[in-house]
């Protein structure tokens, strides 16, 4: 079975071609998350790092493709998204869920577990036994994406006003962030962070955590403050009584959130956490598949 899978995230795309369940190429690229007027033009991007990958096998259409896409929580965007690649003719099957759902089937080939993601925002989603599904988070940078790599950002940036304005303790974030965005001082940071967009902020979290780790107090605050959101994300999706993996920008193996983040879950909440790493585009085989059965 020829499968085509795709990692549509905040900030990058990655599409696989996996024979079953044997991957034979990878393409990635800047990415973005699905919004109401745009499956065209994802369609497009996603065929145009699909088709390389299918000639390669001198394949001209995969058995499926699947897509795991951010922003695609509501039926409308599916839709519109399954058309467009539809229309692309780069597979027979074409189906479209959320990243989170893709990286969870990756994590547990299908089976009950939480998945956590925290890169450019935040979901926790969680299935158990039965085939129950329970989904946390997901809600964008203004509802929500509680203790996200734009969450540290966003923190970060407000904690540098309220030091400029003599309303908050003195932190070392306001020289690390605007070394870090390329400006000079407070004022080149108002005028960065005016037109900053969402993915632009997100990339600050890393400094957030380096921060911490100096000892700076306001950035470690921020810090204690995500992991324990996190952790209530993870929580109420099910873990506890179901095992959890993470994934994404903060929480993978090696990245800045993850051994804080598993000594929250063990330590406050009992929970087992999968040690591997979650490769998102592997959930687009076993999806594939359980569909075919």
């Amino acid at each position: 079975m020829n499968v085509l899978s795709a990692d549509l995230g905040g900030t990058s795309v990655r599409v696989v071609l996996y024979v079953d369940r044997d991957e034979r190429g990878r393409a990635e690229a800047p990415g973005g998350p699905m919004r109401t007027g745009q499956g065209t033009e994802i369609a497009a991007r996603l065929a145009s790092l699909a088709r390389p990958l299918l000639s390669r096998e001198g394949v001209v259409r995969a058995d499926a493709f699947v897509v795991g896409a951010a922003g695609a929580g509501r039926e409308s965007e599916r839709t519109e998204l399954e058309r467009a690649l539809s229309e692309e003719r780069i597979a027979w099957q074409v189906m479209v869920v959320t990243d989170a759902e893709l990286a969870r089937a990756a994590a547990f080939e299908g089976g009950p577990g939480v998945l956590l993601i925290a890169g450019t925002g935040s979901i926790a989603i969680g299935a158990d036994a039965q085939g129950r599904v329970t989904r946390v988070g997901g809600l964008g940078w203004r509802l929500g994406d509680q203790g996200s790599a734009h969450w540290l950002g966003a923190r970060a940036l407000e904690a540098i006003g309220a030091m400029n304005d003599r309303i908050g303790p003195v932190t070392h974030l306001a020289e690390r962030i605007p070394a870090a965005v390329g400006v000079a001082g407070i004022a080149g940071l108002v005028r960065w962070s005016t037109t900053a967009t969402v993915a632009q902020v997100a990339a600050l979290g890393p400094t957030v955590v380096e921060t911490a780790d100096t000892g700076d107090p306001v950035a470690g605050e921020i810090v204690d403050d995500a992991v324990r959101l996190l952790s209530r994300l993870a929580v109420a999706a099910g873990a506890g009584p179901l095992p959890v993996a993470l994934s994404g920008g903060l929480l993978a193996p090696g990245r800045p959130l993850r051994d804080r983040l598993i000594r929250e879950l063990v330590a406050e909440h009992g929970v087992t956490v999968l040690e591997s790493a979650v490769d998102p585009c592997r959930g687009g085989a076993v999806i594939a598949e359980l569909a075919r059965n």
